[in-house]
């Protein structure tokens, strides 16, 4: 376990770096020295789902001493959403802070007082609450700043608002790369010739529909967009196409053309295939490297057992296929 643990700092070093969230000198994590306190302390912004938990579970780990003589590489502390975040959050010995949406100097006040370096946000939030929030004072302000309140937009400029206070804003995949989709088909049903011409088509679509930042997905059959992911993200979209396209289709999932890979990720997982399956959809096409992968083995066991395909592309895998 303390060799894993190594390894893991080694990479998460080179990753913020690369990131510029870390000069060269110091590669950010500099190896703990004994009676000193750990190298940086991240604060956690849990939403729903998986993700949160799983980055838990990990700083965790990197906030266990690897040598008996040696504080912790990474301390962390967590403010959790309520009504979003799973409430075992609190389980994994960090201290923390629940807190309403909308509430950003709360947040920043106890991150502050706890002595964090890096913020990582990580979960969901049901966008439809965005509309009863009674938000504080900051949070005004980010907002009165904006010209729309699309998902993009509004994640940047709450990144600014933290990076302004001193904070680096770092991705989840940094603290667990395998989070990041692999390139392939990933498990035993193979899409057809018609299937893959309609993962080109809809690639494209769903990559025009995040440059207008409305959505990361749409759902397609026969090279017709039957359904485009908006404010009621993923799982609701599936849903509602389910009522009306029971005889097969595809979700496609992919980037944003500017991405910023620390805010709002797309996103995947076992109840991704089995709302697909519920909806009588034919599969799942993400994006290889861009998308995030929750429970991967899980998914791809229930994938097959389901009789769905999934397949993670990028665009030269693409313009290959179609030569």
């Amino acid at each position: 376990m303390r060799g894993a643990l190594k390894k893991l700092l080694g990479k998460l070093r080179s990753r913020l770096w690369l990131h510029g969230l870390a000069s060269p000198h110091d590669a950010l994590i500099p190896e703990p020295v004994e009676g000193e306190a750990p190298a940086i302390c991240v604060g956690l912004i849990a939403g729903s789902g998986r993700l949160p938990l799983m980055l838990a579970e990990q700083l965790a780990l990197l906030d266990k001493p690897q040598e008996a003589s040696s504080p912790p590489a990474v301390r962390f502390v967590i403010a959790a959403h309520r009504e979003e975040a799973d409430s075992t959050i609190a389980d994994y010995g960090a201290e923390t802070l629940w807190v309403r949406l909308g509430q950003f100097k709360r947040i920043i006040r106890f991150f502050h007082e706890q002595g964090v370096t890096h913020v990582v946000m990580a979960g969901g939030i049901n966008k439809v609450r965005i509309w009863s929030v009674r938000p504080d004072s900051l949070a005004l302000r980010i907002v009165a700043g904006l010209k729309h309140m699309h998902d993009d937009h509004l994640l940047r400029a709450i990144s600014d608002a933290f990076e302004a206070r001193g904070f680096m804003v770092a991705a989840a995949a940094d603290f667990i790369p395998a989070l990041l989709a692999p390139l392939g088909q990933w498990g035993s049903h193979t899409p057809t010739e018609a299937q893959w011409t309609d993962i080109a088509f809809g690639w494209q679509m769903a990559k025009a529909v995040g440059d207008l930042d409305i959505g990361q997905g749409v759902v397609v059959h026969d090279r017709v967009v039957l359904a485009v992911e908006a404010v009621e993200g993923t799982d609701r979209l599936i849903k509602r196409v389910g009522k009306f396209a029971r005889h097969g289709g595809i979700l496609v999932k992919v980037s944003k053309p500017d991405q910023d890979m620390r805010l709002d990720t797309p996103t995947v997982g076992v109840g991704t295939i089995r709302a697909l399956h519920e909806a009588g959809l034919s599969g799942l096409a993400v994006e290889a490297g861009r998308t995030h992968v929750i429970d991967l083995a899980e998914m791809v066991a229930e994938a097959d057992k389901l009789g769905l395909f999934v397949v993670a592309c990028n665009q030269k895998m693409l313009d290959a296929l179609e030569s």
